[in-house]
């Protein structure tokens, strides 16, 4: 009896893969009519325009996603210099580990895609005037870096406006000498070689 029903499973196994075999070999070949072959729907190629217009949109993606985790990126270094307890800081720092991750990601790729964009299409970069720049990834150290110096820039800025308040009537009158100057022909302007009378 066990010799007869291994033979019915091998039986059953063969006749599977015969079954499978012969699908596969009926759907590669094109069905007959009349004796005329059916037309095979094949997918149509990519136009360049086309397949140039996908590169291009995945350039710019990738390009927004970019900048829009470096943003992140700084978002989290100030609200890591203003977080009060050590659980917060490191949240906010595996936060931005994984965040650089990604924007380490996004870099690669957009290089990719910019470097195919640029030797495969050389003819619309400079037809379009596009030229989309390499992008650099900073290490998380050079991103704080360059938020703590914006901010000691902005902090010093906002004291000396502080101390030394520019009056309105002062600004204003320094914007209208520019436009005025501005506003005259160059044969009344005066050339490098004469002196500028500047007014108070």
């Amino acid at each position: 009896m066990y010799l007869q029903i291994r033979d019915f499973k091998n039986f059953c196994f063969i006749l599977s893969l015969l079954f499978f075999t012969c699908s596969a070999v009926a759907s590669e070949a094109p069905e007959k009519h009349d004796g005329k072959e059916a037309a095979v729907q094949t997918p149509k190629k990519r136009t360049t325009e086309e397949s140039y217009s996908v590169v291009l949109a995945k350039v710019q993606a990738l390009e927004a996603k970019v900048r829009s985790a470096e943003q992140e990126i700084q978002k989290l270094v100030t609200s890591k210099a203003h977080a009060k307890s050590s659980q917060q800081v490191n949240e906010i720092i595996k936060t931005m580990l994984t965040t650089h991750h990604e924007l380490k990601k996004n870099i690669q790729e957009y290089e990719r895609q910019r470097s195919l964009l640029k030797y495969r299409y050389p003819e619309k970069a400079v037809s379009e005037g596009r030229e989309y720049e390499r992008i650099e990834l900073k290490t998380l150290e050079q991103m704080e870096g360059e938020a703590s110096l914006t901010a000691s820039i902005r902090k010093t800025l906002h004291k000396v406006r502080k101390q030394f308040p520019v009056e309105k009537d002062q600004a204003n009158s320094k914007h209208e000498v520019v436009e005025s100057s501005q506003r005259q022909p160059a044969s009344e302007r005066p050339s490098l070689l004469e002196p500028v009378i500047l007014k108070k």
